[in-house]
């Protein structure tokens, strides 16, 4: 029994992976996706320190790292959901990769240099019918 024969579905998978393929080439689909794990990455040392010294001085810059790190998350969401201002998020999510560095040591560089990598590839994207034309060309 084929999955068309089964009651219930509606076909073959392979309608799915062409509509989500469609979906992934329509926008900025690994630099959101750098963006967003780069962002966890810088928040999760931050995260376990406030978790494990409560009572410590220096909370405020420690809660420092764990804003940047969810701005930089909602930075690649936004990237993914909005791929018409991918070069201003790329922009912001650069800006704050480079800022992560001060207050949370770059959630331990790795994730300053993933969230770097994924602003640029946002602010370098373009819709696939949308291209600059070349230097010296008409």
């Amino acid at each position: 029994m084929t999955d068309a024969d089964t009651p219930g579905t509606t076909g073959s998978s392979t309608e799915e992976t062409i509509t989500f393929a469609e979906w992934r080439a329509a926008r900025p689909f690994y630099g959101g996706l750098a963006l967003i794990v780069g962002g966890l990455v810088i928040a999760w040392p931050s995260v376990q320190f406030l978790l494990q010294a409560s009572m410590l001085q220096h909370q405020s810059v420690v809660s420092l790292g764990v804003i940047v790190g969810a701005l930089i998350v909602f930075l690649g969401v936004a990237a993914l959901l909005r791929p018409e201002h991918s070069t201003v998020i790329g922009l912001a999510g650069l800006i704050l990769a480079t800022a992560s560095f001060v207050v949370a040591f770059g959630g331990l560089l790795v994730g300053m240099f993933v969230a770097s990598a994924g602003g640029i590839l946002c602010f370098a994207w373009r819709p696939s019918g949308e291209s600059l034309p070349l230097a010296g060309t008409e």
